[in-house]
């Protein structure tokens, strides 16, 4: 599914208005929505990335997590901009895990005489963190699925 480039920021703005809103009025200082980098690969374009995000709860252990991303590389821009949802399972020591999806928008625009394309995907996420500190180190592995399926290993850190 491609959009035009003039559907491209409403539909950003859309996400973000949307993450902006889900987050409670009541929300504890261990469960207050954090702000993340993460770096990483994505492995069909074999390039690395760079990304940020907030984390947002919603509810006992289901986060919203509006994301963007930019993928590294020659001769094209590459960004993907992301709203995805996850669920969080603690265990009794400091790693928790959590699995989640999400609906992303694909840009891609080549160098040259090649049109730039926008892509509406599904994402399919898993991830482990490290909790206990000021600082939530944390690997996760994502799924962008559309017609060029792409799989993303990222390393990141939420403050």
């Amino acid at each position: 599914m491609r959009l035009s480039r003039r559907l491209l920021l409403p539909l950003v703005l859309a996400l973000g208005t949307t993450a902006a809103t889900l987050v409670p009025e009541e929300v504890s200082a261990h469960e207050g929505t954090l702000f993340g980098v993460r770096t990483g690969l994505y492995t069909k374009q074999e390039q690395p990335f760079a990304g940020v995000e907030l984390v947002v709860p919603l509810g006992h252990d289901l986060w919203a997590n509006p994301n963007a991303e930019y993928v590294f590389g020659d001769g094209r821009t590459f960004m993907t901009f992301n709203m995805d949802f996850h669920y969080d399972f603690y265990s009794h020591r400091r790693a928790f895990v959590w699995v989640g999806a999400g609906l992303g928008v694909v840009y891609v625009n080549p160098t040259g005489p090649p049109p730039s394309s926008t892509d509406v995907a599904a994402n399919f996420l898993a991830g482990v963190g490290l909790s206990g500190g000021p600082v939530i180190p944390y690997v996760q592995v994502k799924v962008i699925a559309k017609g060029d399926t792409e799989a993303v290993l990222a390393f990141g850190l939420r403050f």
